[in-house]
């Protein structure tokens, strides 16, 4: 298929999404992996949900600059030195928790509506 000149930039645009999406997906991947094995799930639950020890982290509303200082600063969890968990692995596990969907509101489930 020949691709007319005068689309070229539309064309780039597509596979610079595509590629993107991709890049994307597998830096969600990776910080989901690097969230279980830092056994972030025991407090916080394996989708951010929040449980008994932990804070519900989801949606994620925070910038990475202050979700790092709450992760490297903190006196409400241990916190993980930049020798323990490095800024780039912390910015794939912010990845991976702004990446969860929002759960529906309560109402929005019929196995909860008890009418």
């Amino acid at each position: 298929m020949i691709i007319p000149r005068a689309l070229y930039p539309f064309a780039l645009a597509v596979l610079s999404l595509w590629f993107d999406a991709g890049l994307a997906q597998d830096a969600t991947e990776e910080g989901r992996a690097l969230f279980e094995s830092h056994q972030c799930w025991q407090c916080h639950g394996y989708e951010g949900q929040g449980g008994g020890a932990g804070v519900r982290l989801t949606p994620m509303l925070y910038p990475f600059v202050a979700f790092a200082q709450l992760v490297r600063h903190t006196n409400l969890m241990p916190a993980y030195s930049p020798n323990v968990l490095s800024d780039e692995n912390l910015r794939l596990i912010w990845e991976f928790v702004r990446a969860i969907p929002e759960p529906p509101a309560l109402e929005d489930i019929p196995e909860l509506n008890l009418e």
